[in-house]
């Protein structure tokens, strides 16, 4: 598939593994404690003062998940096809790196030779050393994009993440052994996750997650504290990569909608009664939601002013109780057309929707409540807000994921 990136790859997972391998001589090299500490004390003193510091603080964060996956999003957004691999990876390195921290007690360079023998720049970490976790996160990518991007983005990725890795030593947070095997844990780790994707459908419900993942860096990003915040550069870092993230997860829910929709008017139907049951399915929806609202208003207001209970608290609570009374009414009203599931399962799919689109609702809410002084003062328009922005992202999930009952490929009055 072509894009703004080029054409993919097309290598194979085994060429990559293999390629991946001459790491490990390196991984030899360095567990000789010798050759290990020789190698990090000349790195370790490349920090100096700023601006040096400030060069080699900005490439340690690209190792930070929610740094990275507004960046990963840039490079995969037009390629829904591989974003199950994508999530995969996330996954498969997670456990990986962390469980290899887990399994293996280790010390980091200021645990080993104390504070006065290494340069730190942000905090200061003393065991878990092995693999590096950074390294490996930045160096996931690598293996994703020499698995699926052309060979330009290949050659910034690989040199951007070897940067990454050389500054988790010049920050003082890893030896060079931790380095280069969490390289290869990284690179491993999306090749086991691209022979996964492979034996699974990538489709929707990848798609959303994808989103989802987005929208979770916009919301963590602008307040994460990852203990390199006291940096006025970090902050600013972390704004821009929050609203790169938010401007791809909208163009990506968009695509999700027109793709979604395009798909459902090649079912049997003249296209003219098609959209106007979608008008007519989205305006019943609309109505739900309006009740909806009234009980969330209703549950905010007795629980915040009547009963005292701090008024985040209240948000969160409300939220859950409307999103139940909306899942009935539009099992019962609004997709009545629509065999009906088991109450359990359904409701639970139901709030697993509510789950993903909680957080631009109940993330809208905070923003305006917390930063905005007319909000602080009117918190009940706040919630308005949250909820209006939601409602369009819910109508698409309910309509293609929750209220589909046990339908088959054949559509049933045309349902979109």
């Amino acid at each position: 598939m072509s894009d703004v990136f080029g054409v993919d790859s097309g290598r194979s997972r085994s060429t990559i593994f293999k390629a991946s391998c001459f790491l490990l001589p390196f991984v030899a090299l360095f567990s000789v404690t010798a050759v290990n500490h020789s190698v990090f004390y000349p790195l370790n003193s490349w920090g100096g003062e700023s601006p040096v510091s400030v060069f080699w603080i900005v490439l340690t964060n690209l190792g930070d998940g929610f740094f990275l996956f507004p960046l990963t999003m840039l490079l995969f957004y037009k390629k829904p096809d591989k974003q199950l691999a994508v999530i995969l990876t996330m996954l498969v390195g997670a456990l990986l790196l962390n469980g290899g921290k887990a399994l293996i007690p280790s010390l980091r360079p200021v645990g080993a030779l104390g504070i006065e023998a290494v340069n730190v720049l942000g905090p200061v970490l003393k065991t878990d050393t092995m693999p590096s976790g950074h390294t490996g996160t930045v160096f996931l990518l690598v293996g994703l994009s020499f698995l699926y991007l052309n060979s330009r983005i290949q050659s910034v990725v690989l040199l951007l993440a070897s940067l990454s890795g050389l500054s988790r030593i010049v920050v003082g947070a890893h030896w060079p052994f931790d380095i280069f095997l969490g390289a290869w844990v990284g690179i491993v780790s999306a090749v086991l996750a691209d022979y996964l994707a492979s034996k699974l459908n990538s489709g929707f419900k990848s798609r959303v997650a994808f989103i989802f993942l987005g929208l979770l860096c916009v919301f963590v990003l602008p307040f994460y504290d990852n203990g390199f915040r006291g940096y006025t550069v970090i902050q600013y870092f972390q704004y821009l990569l929050a609203l790169l993230a938010l401007v791809l997860s909208v163009r990506c829910l968009v695509t999700l909608y027109q793709d979604e929709l395009e798909s459902r008017l090649k079912q049997p139907g003249t296209l003219l009664n098609k959209l106007f049951l979608l008008g007519h399915r989205l305006t019943k929806f609309g109505m739900v939601g309006a009740s909806g609202f009234l009980v969330d208003m209703g549950v905010y207001t007795l629980l915040g002013q009547l009963l005292g209970i701090p008024h985040l608290v209240a948000r969160g609570c409300s939220y859950w109780v409307a999103a139940s009374w909306n899942w009935f009414w539009n099992r019962t009203f609004t997709f009545s057309h629509v065999p009906k599931e088991r109450k359990l399962k359904q409701w639970s799919k139901y709030l697993t929707m509510c789950l993903v689109s909680f957080f631009p609702s109940w993330g809208s809410y905070y923003v305006l409540t917390e930063f905005v002084p007319f909000f602080m003062e009117y918190k009940q328009l706040a919630l308005a807000m949250g909820v209006m922005a939601g409602m369009l992202f819910n109508f698409t999930i309910a309509s293609v994921f929750v209220f589909v009952g046990r339908q088959s490929g054949v559509a049933k009055e045309a349902n979109l």
